[in-house]
């Protein structure tokens, strides 16, 4: 129980909130931290695949993919870009996509970097549509600042999956500054 109690503790979804007598030592009271209920909620979800049909059906394609560019810049600017090597830039977004519940990996590929996440953090707004994959095409391109290209698995198991095409010279490509920053 010790165990488990020390891994919500590190998650951030408990915390002591008190202590008790005992016999030998105070006895920590755990409750759940403050915003860990968003844990618990399964409206998330589906209120976000019904926003996202709703904005399908409202908006041009043309402003659905802005929007969800926004929503990717929107998003890294959450994050922390360290401004090292690609290399460091790749594994600084890969970590927030764990952080985002999607852990993943780096690998190469036939000359290509390949991003490669095993769980979609949005599989039900994808599923509403596939469209909103976008969101996180950008929020890598502006985490890495690099060209990336996506190629999610929309199958019966999602799964996100990403394309840095490696030149011949070995030099990551850097994504040109041609889409305007939103504030």
């Amino acid at each position: 129980m010790r165990a488990q109690i020390a891994l919500l503790a590190r998650e951030g979804m408990v915390e002591i909130q008190g202590t008790s007598k005992s016999a030998r030592r105070p006895a920590a009271l755990y409750g759940l931290s403050p915003g860990s209920d968003l844990y618990f909620s399964r409206a998330y979800p589906v209120v976000l695949s019904h926003l996202i049909l709703t904005l399908a059906n409202q908006l041009s394609q043309e402003n659905f993919i802005k929007i969800m560019q926004e929503l990717g810049q929107r998003l890294a600017r959450s994050a922390p870009r360290p401004l090292e090597d690609p290399q460091e830039r790749i594994r600084a977004a890969l970590n927030f996509l764990k952080a985002l519940g999607s852990p993943g990996e780096m690998t190469e590929e036939d000359g290509k970097i390949i991003i490669t996440s095993f769980v979609c953090p949005i599989a039900r707004a994808v599923a509403a549509d596939p469209r909103v994959c976008t969101a996180m095409e950008t929020l890598l391109c502006e985490l890495t600042g690099l060209l990336i290209e996506e190629h999610c698995n929309r199958g019966e198991r999602q799964s996100c999956r990403f394309i840095i095409n490696v030149p011949r010279d070995n030099k990551l490509p850097l994504r040109p500054h041609r889409r305007k920053k939103v504030s």
